[in-house]
């Protein structure tokens, strides 16, 4: 049976037409642009790239190629890249079959016998308790781990936290001497009230900081994890 890829696990970018919608970026907001910028702060592909694919991470580099030469639009819809990449791809259509499937789609469907003298209405009660038994899918829930992308999605995903990790990793990186807790308050990684007001006391300041500071560094963690997981092909975790 063969599969034909039709659609993606996460909403994939979109670009707009009207001027209006290119200027707020939409494509932003994608799980599979923050994989590409994460893959671009790792200064170990930086180098494969510049070797033309050379050297440990070259497997990578087969799939995703240079993503430092161009912007993500072009490096996204260049050979339809996001695509070969990232797309599912939908399991085999409900059908009759005269012979056992492949292994291709091991784990992908269910093989069962249908007794047709019995009263439709009872086999259909049946075969949902085999697809309860069977299915380990949940209503509201995506199941990843039969995901039938190249690159599939791991792991819990939280655009929003995913972005804050960025921005925070990108302003340390590019002020190595800037304090953690100024970072956090610059890049507005935490809750205003948590934010150094004028009118806050030493004592008050110094806690802020504190938490400011763990934060950070929390961050700047985080994000050196999942740009070690991008040079494994995972992400995020």
């Amino acid at each position: 049976m063969t599969y034909t890829a039709l659609k993606f696990a996460y909403k994939h970018p979109t670009f707009g037409r009207s001027n209006a919608v290119k200027a707020t970026e939409p494509f932003k907001n994608s799980i599979y642009y923050l994989w590409w910028e994460f893959l671009r702060r790792s200064d170990a592909y930086r180098k494969c790239c510049e070797s033309g694919g050379k050297g440990k991470l070259k497997e990578i580099y087969q799939d995703f190629g240079d993503v430092f030469a161009s912007d993500f639009k072009t490096w996204w819809q260049t050979n339809e890249s996001g695509a070969y990449l990232f797309a599912e791809q939908l399991p085999p259509k409900m059908t009759l079959i005269d012979a056992m499937p492949d292994a291709s789609v091991a784990g992908q469907v269910l093989v069962v016998q249908v007794p047709l003298a019995l009263p439709k209405r009872f086999l259909a009660a049946e075969f949902q308790k085999l697809l309860t038994a069977h299915h380990s899918g949940k209503r509201g829930r995506r199941n990843n781990v039969t995901s039938t992308a190249r690159y599939p999605v791991t792991g819990h995903i939280d655009i929003f936290s995913l972005q804050k990790c960025l921005r925070v990793y990108d302003m340390k990186i590019a002020n190595p001497k800037m304090p953690l807790w100024k970072i956090t308050q610059e890049c507005k990684a935490i809750k205003r009230d948590a934010f150094i007001d004028d009118g806050d006391t030493q004592a008050i300041i110094t806690n802020k900081k504190l938490i400011l500071a763990n934060t950070a560094s929390r961050l700047v963690k985080k994000a050196a994890l999942i740009v070690k997981n991008v040079e494994q092909g995972k992400f995020p975790f």
